[in-house]
């Protein structure tokens, strides 16, 4: 079996976040190593090709090397789509073939579910109970019906059809199993369009000109990784897989209330009227200081929250440190500084859920919680408020006492203009003497 991940993408819609999205680290460990470990021990003698930019391929052999696979990498030059992905591996397919994203997050039995239905393509249909804004598949027969689970044809593939016009309840996934990988190659080199759609024009060909296309239903947990905010989600998910562990490396302080299930790395240290409460990942070498609660978090490798600090349902990224602050649900890349006093709001007043600017749009994210997304390299001064939703680019510095309303582009400084006046003054009382003197 040849499992072909995507992993080449470029993700202009991350921004701030710079870091690929499949090295992104979670636990510990690239999102990219948790995918690649959950797919060796549920696809036996997977041989994997993974396509990668020119960027990421040294981060990704390392992972690889890790885990001790059977791999190949193929280079995408340019990000042009996934039939440009494919087609980038194209000497090294062959037989049986199953595709997957590099980046979605899925339960383990889907793999099972896919190969156990016997037609020349198998595609992955995701279960939904509202519109969802992807292609939609079109199916014989009711695939709500245990009786035709996996068996249904697939008549074609609708893309975005609108609330009301869904052929079905049925999302299409990238979990997509091919019995012959050449045929495949085939109708993505003679497959043509104007648009970022080459692969999806080829599997309609293939249903058109009458081969075997089938469904695999899967209702369980489906977490792409499109947008920013995705990030604390796939946390979410990936926290509530932990195990209760503290290496016997780390120091925690008797002092210290650690509730549920937290996982803290050696060279850590906890310290007295610290509060963890779990599921918490707390890296190596990290601090969290005395009177600090950390909440339904990841702290990745080194960093500190010192005194009086409240970090709650957030994703903070490698070497990122804080004193007295409030990090709600917020999403920070890593080596982020923020100075005492300084707030990262995360809910609005009204209760909406959160828009956030993406390109040139409003996007809904969705979630009525969402503070700061924060790119590498930025800081936030002291006493500043940033408020939900708002973005600052890499290397940026928002100053002290600033209240931020927009985005930061990347490499800027955001002050606050004081107009300060400066007069004589002269004190009624000049002495303690002459104080108590008053109230005799």
């Amino acid at each position: 079996m040849k499992v072909i991940i995507l992993a080449g993408g470029e993700g202009k819609r991350m921004w701030p976040i710079q870091t690929d999205k499949c090295l992104i680290p979670f636990l510990g460990k690239p999102l990219l190593y948790h995918n690649l470990k959950k797919i060796k021990e549920n696809i036996k003698d997977a041989q994997f090709i993974i396509v990668a930019n020119p960027k990421s391929k040294d981060a990704i052999e390392e992972i690889t090397r890790q885990l001790q696979l059977s791999y190949t990498i193929a280079i995408q030059g340019q990000p042009k789509g996934m039939a440009d992905a494919i087609l980038s591996a194209k000497d090294l397919i062959e037989g049986e073939v199953l595709i997957l994203n590099a980046e979605d997050q899925l339960d383990a039995d889907v793999y099972e579910a896919v190969l156990a239905v016997k037609a020349d393509l198998v595609i992955t249909g995701l279960k939904v109970d509202k519109y969802f804004p992807g292609g939609y598949l079109k199916v014989t027969g009711d695939p709500t019906s245990p009786r035709l689970r996996g068996t249904g044809r697939v008549q074609g593939i609708v893309e975005k059809p609108g609330e009301g016009n869904e052929p079905s309840s049925l999302v299409k996934l990238v979990v997509d199993y091919f019995k012959d990988g050449k045929k495949l190659l085939g109708y993505l080199e003679s497959a043509q369009s104007d648009k970022d759609d080459q692969y999806e024009v080829a599997l309609d060909k293939m249903i058109a000109d009458g081969m075997d296309v089938r469904f695999s239903e899967y209702d369980g947990v489906w977490i792409p990784l499109k947008y920013p905010w995705h990030v604390l989600d796939i946390m979410e998910y990936l926290l509530s897989k932990i195990e209760h562990k503290i290496s016997p490396k780390a120091k925690v302080s008797d002092k210290a209330i650690i509730e549920g299930k937290v996982v803290v790395e050696e060279g850590a240290r906890v310290f007295e009227g610290a509060v963890i409460k779990g599921p918490c990942f707390i890296g190596k070498n990290c601090i969290v200081g005395n009177n600090t609660m950390v909440r339904e978090s990841d702290l990745e490798e080194g960093c500190v929250s010192g005194f009086n600090s409240d970090i709650t349902r957030s994703y903070i990224g490698a070497n990122s440190w804080f004193h007295t602050n409030y990090v709600g649900d917020s999403i920070i890349e890593g080596d982020f500084g923020m100075g005492s006093g300084a707030v990262l709001a995360n809910l609005r007043l009204d209760d909406h859920t959160i828009r956030v600017k993406i390109g040139e749009e409003m996007i809904d994210s969705g979630r009525h919680k969402l503070g700061l997304i924060a790119g590498k390299g930025s800081r936030v001064g002291v006493n500043a408020a940033t408020m939900p939703g708002v973005k600052v680019g890499p290397s940026s510095l928002v100053g002290p006492g600033v209240t931020l309303y927009g985005d930061v582009p990347d490499n800027k400084k955001v002050l606050v203009k004081q107009n300060l006046e400066v007069t004589e003054h002269s004190p009624a009382l000049t002495s303690y003497d002459q104080f108590r003197d008053k109230l005799k």
